[in-house]
């Protein structure tokens, strides 16, 4: 037997990440529920802020490390100047006159900032958020194999990296449009991976993954409220179309992970704990159905071995 690959080879699984901003902090439950039951990853790949979570984890496996690095930023004063908790859409009855001029106020100066320039924030203030929060490395020197999407707008086709700057790629992917500046790349204008390719399955097995787990944050379609102005009827109707894409690209994963986030604004990163609660209780809601489909893949991948073995004796 020296020299021949072992036919008892254990199928290799990968972990596709979708977005869904502070919904999207559900994924570091998943990974920490992987961990408690001692479930493999092999592979990563990350669309938005699966691309952060994953980027991260690439680099140093640990949700301990990963959560503390969430913490720090989320203390930070790079992230207090983003000012996100602004764009929470205030629904309190209850609020007094000025809160409600002030709401007012400050939705207005949204718009005006948003059809005036290319993006709200700026791109020294997009910078300093994503260098604190990815290391300034390159896909290679991540201890999993990790791949991150964004989508051009220029010729409307997948970016997927997988190779270069990890922060560039990751900056690229969680560029939301109108929210944070595109991101240049040989010709190319890049933007959130979310509006091509909302959760990453198929570049999962391109990277090599025989079963890919994916898990979508933010599948679920928000109520529809007032629809007053232009503005929101395009809201409107790209969420709907991107929740649509969610769930296409969903139907081509092995099994898919849907944490349930109860309506958490997708701005609101106060909930951390709470978010991460969701995702681990996503995993141990379906943890019989990942078990049997590791079973099911392993006995799979072992009657494919044995098919190829007896091929190649044959040949022999």
């Amino acid at each position: 037997m020296k020299g021949r690959k072992s036919m008892f080879g254990r199928p290799k699984v990968a972990l596709a990440l979708g977005g869904g901003a502070a919904r999207g902090l559900a994924h570091i439950g998943v990974l920490e529920a992987f961990e408690k039951h001692g479930l493999r990853i092999d592979m990563i790949t990350g669309t938005s802020m699966g691309a952060i979570i994953g980027a991260i984890y690439a680099l140093e496996p640990s949700v301990t490390a990963l959560k503390e690095r969430f913490h720090r930023y989320l203390e930070s004063e790079e992230f207090k100047e983003t000012h996100l908790s602004h764009l929470i859409a205030q629904e309190d009855t209850d609020a007094g006159i000025l809160d409600r001029l002030l709401q007012m106020a400050w939705k207005g100066l949204f718009y005006t900032l948003v059809v005036t320039r290319r993006s709200y924030y700026g791109k020294s203030s997009s910078q300093q958020n994503f260098a604190f929060m990815i290391d300034d490395l390159t896909f290679e020197d991540t201890r999993i194999p990790f791949c991150t999407t964004a989508l051009d707008l220029v010729s409307g086709e997948e970016v997927v990296f997988s190779s270069g700057s990890l922060r560039r790629a990751v900056s690229a992917s969680c560029a939301i449009p109108g929210l944070l500046p595109p991101v240049q790349d040989k010709g190319r204008l890049l933007v959130d991976g979310g509006w091509i390719d909302a959760v990453p399955v198929m570049p999962a097995y391109r990277l090599g993954a025989d079963v890919v787990i994916a898990v979508d944050a933010a599948s679920t379609l928000e109520p529809c409220g007032g629809l007053e102005s232009a503005l929101e009827i395009i809201g409107r109707a790209d969420g709907i179309a991107r929740w649509a894409l969610s769930g296409e690209r969903c139907r081509k994963a092995d099994l898919v992970l849907r944490p349930q986030n109860d309506g958490t604004h997708w701005a609101d990163f106060s909930q951390f704990e709470e978010a991460v609660a969701v995702g681990r209780q996503a995993v141990e809601e379906r943890l019989n159905a990942v078990e049997h489909l590791l079973r099911r893949s392993r006995w799979s991948l072992l009657w494919r071995n044995l098919f190829k073995g007896n091929l190649s004796g044959r040949r022999n």
